[in-house]
């Protein structure tokens, strides 16, 4: 990748892509870290929605025993993909599956800000989104993932 800027977030290695977070951006995606993980644990917040839509709209009753099924493990492994992120934020070189974690644990924060923010897809395809800290946190972690993205593929990963 001959266009890589040294202050770029993600820089791709020969083993790996290395998180190159500034201590600001280091300090913004703990936060909103944390807040995932709140939400994660507390399982009914609204803001949840887009990373728990329903298998069984029509049928309460099979979708309560497919939640009972999935909940636990889903839980775990989203908690796991944060404990991912969170261990390489200060500058970890990522190996393929955390690249794949972040792009997880970076989408999972883009769904809860998109459901704070309610977009739909007509908000994205106008680029009609409302001003304020959630909006600038969601297009920073788009940004991010378009990053991370760039640098695994200069790779390999």
């Amino acid at each position: 990748m001959s266009d890589v800027h040294p202050s770029w977030p993600f820089l791709p290695e020969e083993a790996g892509v290395r998180v190159n977070l500034q201590e600001h951006e280091q300090e913004v995606l703990e936060n909103l870290i944390v807040d995932l993980r709140q939400l994660l644990m507390s399982d009914s917040h609204d803001a949840l929605r887009r990373l728990k839509p329903p298998a069984h709209p029509d049928n309460e009753e099979a979708e309560a025993a497919y939640r009972e099924l999935i909940d636990d493990d889903m839980l775990r492994a989203r908690l796991e993909l944060l404990d991912i992120v969170d261990a390489g934020i200060a500058g970890a070189t990522l190996s393929e599956d955390d690249v794949a974690a972040w792009m997880q644990g970076l989408n999972m924060i883009r769904l809860v800000l998109g459901e704070r923010l309610e977009l739909d897809g007509a908000d994205l395809d106008s680029h009609d989104l409302p001003d304020g800290p959630a909006t600038f946190l969601y297009e920073w972690t788009g940004e991010l993932l378009e990053f991370l993205v760039r640098a695994a593929s200069a790779t390999g990963s």
